[in-house]
């Protein structure tokens, strides 16, 4: 379960746009706090079981250091591993964390790294699920972030029950996305509904300024945090089939908010706060999946 948020923290907390490690965000770290345990298996993949959960992480090394047609193979083989270690334990993907060093590095054939990712997650949902059309209702929300070292790590988080695809009418479906943002469009839910221990929860991806399946607002760190908040406002109405009324940011229960530039993070967290004044949003310094986005933000809501 997700904690409470109680208490009052300073302006500042200790550790504030630190650099980012590639883990999940500390709500994740909580609830597992209870885990049966870790056991890796072959592959060098590592499952850890919490009652109904279970998060499965998948390394690959040295990522940084292999050309395109390498790294969209070794994408849709890691997407392979994780598929086949969920099915075993009869689970469900309901959650992705996707930590991709250099994302906005470009690669052989003029690509973003991003971009690669991208067509390596697409060719393995293919397998996954068939053919793009399916796509919709069962994809699991994800984000996708920079990381500073060479290894490209996933984290799914798997529940023993399917959660529900929501998607932002402010926003294209990602796995819509034209060709502009690369030749295979990301596949992920904007976010995932699920109920746990009797809660209903909706589990947030990664969320920028993005109207339609354009960035708004280059360059401004204010405009981006205040149009990224509308999308979470937005998504929440949402999950609760549209309802526009009671729906609210004070249904956020967690969030992590990640900068590019680390100068930032004061702002944006002073930004937050003002929207979202009972949590303490938890600031980290990562690469975002587009050049001109300076901040994303990711959580979870109850509903």
């Amino acid at each position: 379960m997700i904690p409470a948020v109680t208490g009052v923290v300073s302006a500042h907390p200790p550790g504030l746009g630190r650099p980012l490690t590639p883990e999940p965000p500390p709500w994740y770290n909580r609830l597992a706090a209870t885990a049966a345990g870790s056991a890796p298996s072959n592959g060098g993949v590592t499952l850890t079981r919490s009652g109904p959960l279970a998060m499965c992480r998948v390394c690959v090394p040295h990522a940084a250091e292999l050309d395109a047609a390498s790294l969209k193979e070794s994408v849709s083989t890691a997407y392979g591993q994780v598929r086949r270690s969920v099915s075993r334990l009869g689970r469900h993907p309901i959650r992705f964390w996707n930590f991709v060093p250099a994302i906005n590095d470009l690669m052989d054939g003029g690509l973003e790294r991003y971009m690669v990712f991208n067509a390596g997650r697409f060719e393995a949902y293919t397998q996954w699920y068939g053919l793009p059309g399916a796509f919709g209702p069962t994809l699991a929300t994800a984000s996708a972030v920079g990381t500073t070292g060479a290894d490209l790590v996933i984290y799914c988080l798997a529940a023993d029950a399917p959660g529900e695809a929501i998607e932002n009418p402010r926003q294209t479906p990602a796995w819509r996305y034209s060709s502009a943002y690369g030749p295979r469009p990301p596949c992920f839910a904007r976010a995932t509904r699920i109920v746990l221990d009797g809660r209903r929860l909706l589990l947030v991806g990664g969320t920028a300024s993005i109207v339609g399946e354009a960035s708004l607002h280059a360059g401004d760190p204010v405009a981006q945090t205040a149009e990224t908040l509308a999308n979470l406002a937005r998504l929440i109405a949402a999950a609760r089939d549209g309802a526009d009324r009671g729906a609210s940011l004070d249904q956020l229960a967690d969030l992590r908010v990640y900068v590019r530039r680390a100068e930032d993070a004061a702002l944006v967290f002073g930004l937050v706060r003002a929207a979202c004044p009972a949590l303490t949003p938890d600031i980290v310094a990562a690469s975002i999946c587009r050049p001109e986005l300076l901040v994303e933000i990711e959580g979870v809501a109850e509903l």
